[in-house]
């Protein structure tokens, strides 16, 4: 009933709580396309038998989350930071959406400002490679909830332009053998937005896999995907580093990059003569097969993508 609820409503995820094995997500994401959604699944790891199956359940999840609540009490106290840094790094190696929850600014519950180890705390997760973090009570029943969440965005930023070196380095992230062309294909467009010192990398996706794939390698470049699906835009907000846009439909090859590059441009995202990396997924019956492109904004359009 409650997914049914979920999915007339339009929700843009799905959380599943108190997890055991990958066969609880498999029936969830069955119930899900039963009742006609799509939305993805984000598996909540709180207890021991999920951590002993993370794995699989990282595999049939589309996502998970760290609620590290429930995980204190169905395990012990001391291993909830060992296991929020498996369960991070897992979801980034299999490419999946991570969030880390739970008592992350909890004295703003009655404070105004956090304490100097919950700003620690935060950072910490966003080093690790959390996609997300998450307010709870801070929200829902804290005395400053507006105040705890632009002092979390304040946090996020100030770890993010100040991430360890060992962070930075898309090495850390790239070079798992998956044998997958679209894997490959978003390694090669990081490494050549390295090289030639590009600012944004250009997604043209009409699943968001791409996008996805991209942000796993964690590049330092400024991700941003287009998109004709408002679903999929939705669904890539909770995704690190990724900046959406819905791009109306088009005919074909030319038309689709001459509106992608407007779009870019109206949003100051990207400036005449800059040069920019374009990675395109396969788009159905416009002729874009799966490429990386060096484009210069304004300039003549790639003759094949």
């Amino acid at each position: 009933r409650d997914l049914n609820w979920a999915v007339r409503e339009g929700a843009d995820y799905i959380a599943l709580s108190f997890v055991r094995r990958a066969e609880d997500c498999a029936e969830a994401k069955s119930l899900i396309r039963a009742a006609g959604g799509r939305q993805p699944l984000v598996a909540k790891i709180e207890k021991a038998e999920a951590v002993d199956h993370l794995e699989e359940i990282v595999d049939t999840a589309d996502g998970v989350m760290v609620a590290r609540g429930d995980l204190g009490v169905e395990t012990s106290v001391e291993l909830v930071p060992v296991y929020q840094k498996r369960i991070i790094e897992m979801a980034n190696q299999k490419e999946k959406v991570v969030i880390t929850a739970t008592q992350m600014l909890q004295s703003m519950i009655s404070e105004p400002r956090p304490t100097r180890a919950e700003a620690s705390d935060v950072a910490n997760a966003v080093w690790d490679g959390t996609d997300a973090v998450m307010l709870s009570a801070e929200t829902a029943a804290g005395k400053y909830p507006v105040l705890a969440v632009a002092t979390m965005a304040r946090i996020i930023e100030s770890a993010e332009t100040g991430k360890p070196t060992s962070s930075r380095d898309i090495t850390r992230f790239a070079g798992r053998q998956s044998g997958r062309v679209s894997r490959a294909l978003c390694e090669a467009a990081a490494f050549a937005a390295e090289e030639i010192d590009a600012r944004t990398i250009a997604v043209i996706t009409a699943s968001g896999l791409m996008a996805r794939r991209l942000s796993s390698l964690r590049p330092a470049q400024r991700i941003v995907a287009l998109t004709p699906a408002r679903d999929v835009l939705n669904s890539l907000s909770l995704v690190w580093g990724v900046e959406t846009q819905v791009h109306p439909p088009c005919d074909n090859t030319e038309e689709m990059l001459k509106t992608c590059e407007r779009m870019l441009l109206e949003a100051g995202v990207v400036q005449q003569g800059e040069t920019i990396v374009l990675i395109a997924g396969r788009l159905s019956g416009l002729g874009l097969s799966s490429s990386v492109t060096l484009y210069t904004v304004g300039g003549p359009l790639p003759r094949q993508l």
